[in-house]
């Protein structure tokens, strides 16, 4: 339990100033999001995009929006299309019913006619020539109901009607998605739509689409691409091709991988290799799309699968890397099984195979390989990042060194940047500790840097493992120190020969809780306000923070705020009738009781107080004689991790 005792002085004449400021040491950050509202006109706001996360769609929305533009000629069809994706826990029960709408001016908006309203995709000969905007309104019910579920609003097309036709000359051809799944599955991706830009942007003409492997996949008029579910795998080519009216004509291809989700490999003996999901380039993670746990199995022959790696909610790829292969592990196959749920709902997929082929050895680089383990807390670590490191935690390196080469480096050392009070407690090669003489260490005013001996690397020696034992010291504010392995020594000719590791990056923090208050200004007293509540001036209300906190505890207890005003507003023995009042919504607690100001969970970040204008500390004025004076009362601000009774 921790208090900090400070008297707050006021001084009364046409402003009451309200100041204190302190830092307290203790035992945790804050996360701030902003959103944008687009320009253009519209009648609803776009709903949030799709999401998707290893091919997988986690958050529902709109896989196919309309067009930014189009541009059409009198007398054509207008044809507007799209497409809503939802997850695989959807209520499928639900019918969706489409409403479009339309604007000449940005402004008054009305439903578009009955006749061609209704569908998810807009067709019709407008009647007019100029600009219209369009939108579409999405909503699931229930069948011959008005139960309504969700409801998605698309993006504003912008639709230009011109009287006479405007040629292509070039154009260019993209998809939404490069790679298509040929897995018959409801959680992987299958289809993906094909688009145009043309140029002149304001060109007439809608491309017509063919696709030349049609075992692969198909397409639609619409650009709407389908993978076969079959397990056909290969590259197929999406050709589009605009005929204008003057009887010219213009097209482009673009190429799509249509897969199982792997990829063979293929690597030289003494390498290690990735298997990769495919079709991830663009997802993306969120914390709100539930749980994902990608299972690896590899298979040698007609031998059951082997579980070999499992990953949950990875926060990037998902990848496999085998250990360094041998002529042995020729022909293995690998798979990866994808299990997303979300709620009570769970779906999965398998994925694969996709074989392995060991090549000859080759004469590559000796390749570092360097693990970074924190003995004392494994918590949000990775092989190669550390989180959250405080002052004497045991941290460790395992370093991994294999010549995967047919010629000799001789003379070999590592080195190793170290934080600038990082303590070194011991140093093994193979196992066993080495002398001081094997290692140096020299130091700049940013970091250490250590130096180790390493000897020869010949065919007799080809791998060689180091393992340095250290003890953070000396961590008293929040950074991140980089590092990385780097190799040197000399090939057979006497040439210098230089490797490197991966990056290391290890984030410190002091395991305290550092806060300040911001001093408190409040509205002008006059001798006329009694029974008046004074508010903080505007620069001391959200969104600016009064008391910030900067939360770098690692273990992060049950923590509570208290506010407490001990005693009257006093200027010698003349009393200021006034009080100090903390509010909350639309009560209000005299802080002549100790009151809550704010409390977390275990595990939970005490992140920095702000208020609104009419929250918080507010001063009450109440009747009586206002002497002009200087008034000063005592006040506590109490951290606790107990219980307190109020």
């Amino acid at each position: 339990m921790i208090y900090t005792n400070f008297r707050i002085r006021l001084l009364f004449g046409f402003i009451v100033l309200f100041t204190a400021g302190f830092s307290l040491i203790t035992n945790e950050q804050t996360t701030i999001a902003g959103t944008e509202d687009p320009d253009t006109p519209h009648k609803f706001n776009p709903s949030p995009d799709l999401k998707r996360f290893l091919g997988i769609t986690r958050v529902s929305g709109y896989s196919e929006q309309p067009r930014d533009n189009y541009y059409i000629t009198s007398g054509d069809k207008l044809h507007i299309k799209t497409e809503v994706d939802r997850t695989p826990w959807s209520n499928f029960l639900l019918s969706p019913r489409y409403h479009w709408w339309q604007s000449f001016d940005g402004e008054t908006w009305f439903v578009v006619e009955k006749g061609i309203n209704g569908k998810s995709s807009l067709n019709f000969v407008p009647t007019r020539t100029g600009r219209a905007y369009y939108q579409l309104d999405t909503s699931y019910v229930i069948p011959y109901t008005t139960v309504a579920g969700s409801t998605f609003y698309s993006k504003v097309a912008t639709v230009d009607v011109s009287p006479q036709p405007v040629a292509a000359k070039r154009m260019e051809i993209n998809t939404r998605d490069n790679y298509l799944f040929n897995i018959d599955s409801n959680i992987t991706r299958n289809t993906t739509f094909a688009y145009s830009i043309s140029d002149p942007l304001n060109a007439t003409e809608s491309p017509q689409w063919n696709i030349d492997k049609k075992d692969l996949a198909t397409v639609d008029e619409d650009g709407h691409v389908f993978a076969n579910t079959k397990g056909n795998s290969g590259i197929a080519k999406i050709t589009g091709t605009i005929y204008n009216k003057d009887n010219t004509k213009v097209s482009a291809s673009k190429e799509i991988i249509v897969g199982n989700g792997l990829l063979n490999q293929s690597v030289p003996e003494g390498k290690k290799t990735y298997f990769e999901i495919q079709g991830s380039n663009d997802d993306e993670r969120e914390d709100t799309v539930g749980d994902v746990v990608v299972n690896w199995y590899e298979q040698i022959g007609s031998q059951q699968k082997k579980l070999v790696k499992t990953q949950t909610n990875p926060t990037d790829k998902a990848f496999y890397e085998t250990p360094r292969v041998h002529p042995k592990d020729n022909g293995k196959k690998y798979y990866a099984e994808i299990i997303a749920k979300q709620g009570k709902n769970s779906s999965n997929v398998l994925l694969g195979p996709a074989t392995l082929k060991v090549l000859p050895p080759n004469d590559p680089r000796l390749e570092v390989s360097t693990t970074l383990i924190n003995k004392t807390s494994s918590q949000n670590n990775t092989d190669t990042q550390l989180n959250d490191v405080i002052n004497d935690d045991e941290l460790n390196y395992d370093i991994d060194l294999y010549n995967n080469s047919k010629r000799d480096i001789h003379n070999s050392y590592i080195t190793l940047p170290l934080h600038l009070d990082t303590q070194i407690e011991n140093i093994k090669i193979d196992g066993i500790e080495i002398a001081n003489s094997d290692y140096s260490l020299t130091t700049n005013e940013k970091n250490q840097l250590l130096n180790i001996k390493l000897g020869d690397f010949d065919n007799s020696h080809k791998e060689k493992k180091v393992f340095i034992s250290t003890t953070v010291k000396n961590i008293n504010k929040r950074e991140s120190f980089d590092s990385r392995v780097d190799f040197f020594g000399l090939d057979p000719d006497s040439d210098e020969y230089t490797s490197q590791g991966k990056d290391l990056n290890i984030n410190y923090i002091n395991n305290k809780l550092n806060f300040s208050l911001k001093s408190l200004n409040f509205e002008p007293i006059t001798i006329f306000d009694q029974n008046t509540l004074k508010h903080r001036l505007p620069e001391e209300n959200d969104p600016n923070e009064m008391i910030s906190i900067d939360d770098q505890r690692r273990d992060r207890k049950h923590i509570a705020l208290y506010l407490t005003q001990n005693t009257s507003f006093i200027n010698g023995t003349t009393e200021l009738p006034v009080d100090l009042r903390y509010y909350e919504g639309d009560s209000f607690k005299s802080l002549y009781n100790t009151v809550l100001v704010h409390e977390t969970t275990p595990g939970e970040i005490f992140k920095s107080i702000k208020w609104h204008k009419n929250q918080g500390p507010l001063l009450h004025v109440n009747k009586g004689n206002l002497m002009e004076g200087k008034y000063s009362a005592a006040l506590t601000w109490q951290f606790s991790d107990s219980i307190h009774n109020q």
